[in-house]
């Protein structure tokens, strides 16, 4: 379930959020253009209460926090044949 729903999603993230959205919160951050990253991106940081998930494009940037999830729940997701031309960044395990 999306947190809010006026929010806008970027191109590469779409699939990935319409996933996230079946299994866990989903609040979408402010898209900034002009990225200008040479590959795509998924990174995962770790926060009080939540995730801080990062999709990075060739042309634009956009933060999600992610709640109710745990990190085996994230990778397999990420795992999907779908997201293989993305690098992803994830936190060690402790």
């Amino acid at each position: 379930m999306r947190a809010g729903t006026h929010s806008s999603i970027i191109d590469a993230a779409e699939s990935l959020i319409a996933k996230l959205d079946r299994v866990c919160r989903v609040s979408c951050g402010v898209i900034r253009a002009n990225a200008r990253s040479r590959s795509r991106t998924i990174k995962i940081l770790a926060l009080k209460g939540g995730w801080r998930l990062t999709v990075v494009a060739k042309n634009a940037k956009q933060e999600f926090h992610l709640f109710d999830v745990s990190l085996p729940e994230l990778e397999k997701i990420l795992s999907e044949r779908e997201f293989d031309s993305f690098e992803k960044i994830l936190p060690k395990e402790s």
